[in-house]
């Protein structure tokens, strides 16, 4: 459907940590602690998307999210699988404080340069600093191009989980951000998520492409239908539970708005999970679901009537960042309201419902507004926005920039 022109094969090692939704189900589905799913999503999307291009080999090198909270044997065997066209290895795994880092490096690295010749492209996840490291070093040992996916700025991601640490933990995360930032230099190329983030980074002009993320080309076939709804007004969120995204602001509105016949569903976690679950039991309306398989979620999305995002916009970090729930949401053919994200295209506002007034006032008028318009019309909405997504920023679609920039840099 989206062939590339012919020519010689591209083959590209994405060394990252990703796995196939089947191996992800497998290891995880029973886990209290389950790792965050949004990162791992949009690597398997994009490595589903290129090997969807003819003359495209895409061979996965995968640092699985294995710690002490999530899998309790000490050690994981390595491992191999094909998923849609995707070669994926696991490496094996020490999952020992300290030695796993050091022994996932030298493996990555060994097994990068093993397998890289000269046509090869190394494609890897910048804010991973172990894979990273492996992947700089292979890339100047084999001499081939290494291309940098940089989904955050590593200042910024550090920032947001601040909690109470000694001085000795603070002084080791600023380490790693000095670390991580001189690794994320040493890349040829980048993937960005904003023109902002270009701007910041990318100092010396290396080549580029912006790539605010990507949806699955199959949710086409996902059926969202007015019939399959809720027979009341539900709203949902689902992601980071942190209060710097909103989350807060959002369940007192939502309890100010008092829209009749309405509940919010909340689905993640976060710093605000133990005053959410007070506020649950005070306020029936509001309710909270915990930590679900993304494809759980997506069910839920499908007989929703409205899916919110209230990240606030005052805050630096937001130039720098495009949340993948936001097109999530709109892959899944259900309305979205979210904030004016300074990251965010112009080209979305025809799509979604924004909140102007981030205030406490103001968006509780907001929810108000929006949810007083007709089910047919918020159904409309949303389909709109899944059409736009599907057509626009499917990962096939998205891939094909990629494949540009190797192409490029080769």
């Amino acid at each position: 459907m989206y062939p590339m022109k012919r020519g010689k094969v591209v083959n590209i090692l994405y060394s990252v940590t990703v796995s196939s939704e089947s191996t992800y189900d497998k290891l995880f589905s029973k886990s209290e602690k389950k790792p965050l799913q949004q990162a791992m999503k949009y690597h398997r999307l994009l490595c589903e998307g290129l090997s969807a291009l003819d003359h495209v080999n895409v061979h996965v090198i995968s640092k699985l999210p294995i710690n002490r909270s999530n899998f309790k044997k000490n050690y994981l065997k390595s491992e191999s699988e094909i998923k849609n066209k995707v070669n994926y290895y696991y490496i094996s795994i020490v999952n020992l404080p300290l030695i796993k880092n050091v022994f996932a490096f030298f493996t990555v690295l060994y097994t990068v340069i093993k397998r890289c010749d000269r046509d090869t492209v190394i494609v890897g996840d910048v804010l991973n600093i172990t894979t990273s490291m492996a992947n700089i070093m292979a890339g100047r040992i084999k001499g081939v191009k290494t291309i940098g996916i940089v989904t955050d700025i590593p200042s910024h991601l550090a920032s947001s989980n601040k909690n109470s640490h000694t001085e000795r933990i603070s002084r080791f995360k600023n380490f790693t951000v000095k670390l991580n930032n001189f690794i994320l230099q040493k890349f040829d190329s980048y993937i960005f998520l904003t023109e902002q983030m270009n701007e910041l980074i990318n100092k010396e002009g290396k080549p580029y492409i912006v790539m605010e993320g990507h949806i699955d080309s199959q949710v086409v076939k996902l059926r969202n239908t007015l019939e399959g709804k809720y027979p009341g007004i539900v709203c949902q969120y689902a992601g980071s539970l942190k209060k710097i995204y909103g989350i807060e602001k959002l369940t007192r509105a939502f309890i100010h708005a008092n829209v009749e016949g309405s509940e919010l569903h909340i689905y993640g976690d976060g710093d605000f999970v133990d005053e959410l679950q007070q506020i649950c039991a005070q306020h029936p309306t509001i309710r909270y679901f915990g930590v679900k398989l993304n494809q759980y979620i997506v069910n839920e999305q499908l007989k929703s009537t409205l899916l919110i995002n209230p990240r606030p916009t005052d805050e630096e970090y937001t130039k720098y960042s495009y949340p993948s729930k936001n097109m999530e949401y709109m892959a899944s053919g259900t309305p979205t309201l979210t904030t004016k994200l300074a990251g965010m295209p112009e080209e979305y506002y025809d799509y979604i419902y924004l909140i102007e007034d981030e205030s406490l006032e103001g968006l509780t008028k907001t929810l108000q507004h929006v949810l007083g318009k007709s089910k047919e019309e918020l159904h409309e909405k949303g389909l709109k926005a899944k059409e736009f997504v599907l057509l626009e920023k499917n990962n096939i679609v998205q891939a094909e920039k990629l494949l540009k920039l190797i192409q490029q840099i080769q």
